[in-house]
């Protein structure tokens, strides 16, 4: 291998460019590893490997003895490490001394995206580093390129111009050296191997949090945070974390996607007060192991290991500092508070019309809550239907006449709120909160301008007819489920006494249905995408409905009959003559 690196260097010399770029892909990736290592940044290390190998280049003439290449190729490399620390020696701000003031006004996602994430990892770097620290320099160093790197033995002599029996010796070494601590080293690195009881029998440090929970009680509010946790996220892996937090007699899970966070309560004893991070997955499988309605004990360290106990079975796995999660802003005193049952309604009512996928308008991408004297409007659409709902005015901001809630955070406001009587709601910056007494939401808001979605909304018709809604539900169903599979059209012709409803079941024939009409007035034929209509129905609470039309071109307006406040507006398609 250094006979290579002789031939390749003399012809280099010798006016060979594809020579020298022999070198550089045969030591590329050693060179940006090690970079890597020390800097702890990928980007950062991609310079200091092109700047590496410039200096090699310009100064190769120089290597009197070609035969120590790779030495030298690490010594350029280190000594450009160092200037780099030495030239962006930054001043860091502990989060602890950030003011409360500070992160509660600060957009939430932003924060943990920019801040904890980094803390995160800088928090496990530093628990490696002071069991490296034990090590000798030239242990430290293969151990670091062996484990962080995963590089062979033979690379890494090849690497550092030692041989690979000399490699292997050093890592023996060193893992005799630090056998109690390599668990805890391949854990930090998220390296599998084996179950968590193989950690030390006892725990390092002494008991910092100690908790007793219901099984069912915890595994309940683990699985309702799975929706938000992130179980695989490569750039920001503090988010596949939960948060634990004892204060006083109040026992939280928290977690976060960097989008939508959730805090929930929950029941259990407070023995000792802390707080812990520890992976989400990781703590749900092994609570799901253990039988319903038994007592769990939790406990921390001041090492921030957990020991997890239920009867005489122990499990134990690795948690992190809680500086590294982000800090949930507080609810308002000056929150709005609306009724439950009526939130849950008008986000019922419209979310059906929303993009499921991500849409390319970005101001479509949620529900709009407009914020009017008398009123609040919230709306879906998707550009070919529209619904609308109207609840109370939510008196949350002057600043504001209005905003955007993602869809995914609808969908959790209903899953994390089914049930609660009463719900507050405030605006922080571009986020909104909502909350109860047992749990916390709070959301990025999608920065957008909504369309002015009454354009949409025909101001009069031509006619209309009521029909009972289970009826023109079901006839609607049978109709495209007998239907050519590949036409979602149907076809609604439109009296006063009567609606028949057809679609085409091949090129020539069709298939149809007739219902009807308890009232009516006026004629029309149009055509309607099958599935809209029938999503459109379902997500009507009253028995009647009523279908206002002005022509065949316009768009379909269905409203409950007996219910003010709540339109569904259906775009009409093309139909053959």
């Amino acid at each position: 291998m250094r006979n290579d690196d002789v031939a390749l260097i003399q012809r280099t010399l010798a006016g060979e460019e594809n020579a020298f770029a022999s070198l550089v892909r045969k030591y590329q990736r050693q060179v940006h590893a090690f970079a890597r290592r020390k800097i702890g940044d990928f980007q950062i290390a991609e310079d200091i490997t092109q700047e590496t190998f410039l200096q090699v280049y310009q100064k190769l003439e120089t290597l009197d003895d070609p035969t120590l290449f790779s030495q030298w190729l690490y010594t350029i490399a280190n000594h450009l490490c160092i200037a780099w620390f030495r030239k962006n020696q930054l001043q860091t701000e502990p989060l602890e001394d950030v003011r409360i003031l500070r992160i509660e006004t600060e957009p939430y996602s932003r924060y943990v995206a920019s801040e904890h994430a980094k803390i995160a990892a800088e928090a496990q770097r530093d628990l490696v580093a002071k069991l490296l620290a034990k090590l000798k320099e030239s242990d430290r160093k293969v151990i670091t390129l062996h484990y962080f790197e995963e590089m062979t033995s033979s690379e890494i002599g090849e690497f550092l111009g030692v041989s690979e029996n000399t490699i292997k010796s050093r890592i023996r070494r060193a893992r005799q050296h630090l056998k109690k601590y390599e668990s805890i080293i391949r854990e930090v690195l998220g390296i599998a191997v084996g179950a968590e009881d193989r950690y030390t029998k006892d725990l390092n440090g002494g008991i910092r949090m100690k908790l007793t929970f219901d099984r069912d009680n915890l595994l309940s509010s683990l699985q309702a945070l799975q929706s938000i946790v992130s179980q695989r996220n490569n750039t920001e892996p503090i988010l596949s974390n939960v948060l634990i937090q004892a204060e006083g007699n109040t026992i939280a899970c928290m977690a976060t996607d960097a989008e939508i966070g959730i805090r929930m309560k929950v029941d259990g004893t407070v023995k000792e007060t802390g707080s812990i991070l520890v992976s989400a997955e990781k703590l749900a499988d092994i609570v799901k192991t253990w039988p319903a309605e038994k007592l769990i004990n939790f406990a921390t360290t001041t090492d921030d290991h957990v020991e997890i106990t239920c009867g005489d079975s122990v499990r134990k796995i690795v948690g992190f500092p809680d500086k590294t999660f982000p800090q949930f802003p507080v609810v308002d005193t000056a929150a709005f508070t609306i009724d439950g049952e009526t939130l849950r309604s008008v986000l019922h009512k419209t979310e059906f019309a929303a993009p499921t996928k991500k849409a390319r308008q970005t101001c479509l991408n949620g529900l709009y809550f407009n914020l009017l004297e008398d009123r609040t409007e919230v709306v879906g659409a998707d550009g070919i239907q529209l619904a609308l709902a109207h609840c109370e005015p939510l008196k949350l901001s002057e600043d504001k006449d209005g905003f955007i809630v993602p869809l995914k955070a609808v969908k959790e406001i209903e899953r994390a709120f089914a049930n609660a009587p009463e719900i507050k709601i405030s605006l922080i910056e571009d986020q909104i909160l909502f909350a109860d007494a047992d749990t916390t939401l709070t959301t990025r808001l999608v920065d957008a301008k909504y369309p002015e979605y009454d354009r949409i909304i025909p101001e009069s018709f031509e006619g209309h007819v009521v029909v009972p809604k289970a009826s023109i539900m079901d006839t609607t169903r049978e109709i495209f489920s007998r239907a050519n599979p590949k036409n979602a059209l149907v076809c609604l012709e439109i009296d006063p006494q009567q609606i028949r409803i057809s679609a085409k079941t091949s090129e020539t024939d069709e298939i149809d249905g007739t219902l009807a009409a308890e009232s009516g007035t006026g004629s029309v034929r149009m055509g309607l995408n099958a599935q809209l209509l029938i999503e459109t129905l379902s997500h009507i609470e009253t028995e009647s409905v009523s279908l206002a039309f002005t022509n065949a071109m316009k768009p379909l307006v269905v409203k409950p009959i007996g219910e003010e406040g709540h339109i569904c507006v259906l775009c009409t398609m093309l139909m053959d003559s």
